[in-house]
């Protein structure tokens, strides 16, 4: 049990393993009666070795939504570096493995970090679009999404969110307090696939993926 629990976050102490899955607990006691959480393919998630999880950037709930729907694996997320200017949110999102990145320029140390974490057979969440969507849909995918892809060769597991531009658009402070939410993972995607297309062809073929996975949760949810 111990070992497949050290599986989930490969190198960490079984007491961070721990904490990671009770605030999953808390976290799905107000995601569930709230919001209607469903979450679709889990079982597509690889167990084992280096994982990119590409997801729509919709709402600051998307972290969350990701993240329940994978515990099977721990990943480690980039964050924009002024979500940690205040003491209290950051040790409890750096207790999660954020990794701070400075939004709107060249964070080479941040890459760098990631380049190393996901060499170290960990999973990790990038949100390739660099901000949230203004309007819901999935906009065009940055282009440091394959350097990370060429220097760590992960398995890459696109990640649609649906719902939670409704919930939280970034117009607002604070959330609606109910709607409905969900998430679905595509099936894992060999780094040389991605690399043999060019860096352009594959960014799009993963945004139009990713997209078309959005669209699908959006009609499972309609019903």
């Amino acid at each position: 049990m111990l070992d497949q629990l050290r599986t989930r976050q490969p190198g960490a102490s079984l007491a961070r393993i721990l904490w990671w899955y009770l605030l999953h607990f808390l976290l799905c006691l107000w995601m569930f009666p709230l919001y209607r959480y469903r979450a679709w393919c889990m079982e597509r998630i690889p167990t084992r070795g280096p994982v990119l999880f590409l997801s729509n950037h919709q709402s600051f709930l998307d972290p969350i939504l990701v993240g329940i729907g994978a515990h099977r694996r721990q990943f480690y997320a980039m964050a924009r570096s002024t979500l940690f200017n205040h003491p209290a949110f950051a040790w409890v999102i750096r207790s999660l493995n954020a990794i701070p990145i400075a939004r709107g320029e060249s964070d080479i140390a941040a890459m760098r970090r990631c380049i190393d974490v996901l060499k170290e057979d960990q999973a990790l969440l990038v949100f390739p679009e660099g901000t949230r969507s203004k309007d819901g849909t999935t906009m065009r995918f940055a282009t440091g999404t394959m350097l990370l892809i060429k220097r760590a060769k992960p398995w890459v597991v696109p990640v649609a969110v649906e719902g939670a531009y409704a919930v939280w658009p970034r117009s607002r402070k604070l959330p609606h307090l109910l709607g409905r939410v969900g998430v679905m993972y595509g099936q894992p995607i060999d780094p040389e696939t991605l690399i043999n297309m060019g860096a352009e062809e594959a960014l799009r073929f993963l945004r139009e993926k990713v997209e078309a996975m959005r669209l699908d949760v959006a009609a499972k949810l309609a019903r």
